[in-house]
């Protein structure tokens, strides 16, 4: 089990959870998979990949820990970063 914070709503809630790769660790955010659909109406699958930064938090101790994190949370203020 790995420790990681989550920090929605400006306060701090440490989660006992295993960090799932190519998700966020904050929203959960992950793949989408669906139909790529050519002129021809040939269907082929396709996948898209949140874009996750991977950054140094401020943990609640005080301490910093590293996180995989999508841009949107980052854009809007969700993380600490060490600076």
């Amino acid at each position: 089990m790995v420790a990681y914070a989550c920090f929605l709503s400006n306060h701090f809630q440490v989660q006992e959870d295993i960090p799932v790769a190519g998700k966020c660790q904050i929203c959960g955010k992950g793949a989408l998979s669906g139909n790529k659909v050519s002129h021809s109406n040939n269907k082929t699958k396709k996948i898209s990949k949140p874009n996750l930064q991977s950054v140094k938090a401020m943990s609640p101790s005080g301490g910093h820990i590293r996180m995989h994190v999508c841009t949107r949370c980052l854009r809007s203020g969700k993380v600490k970063k060490v600076s």
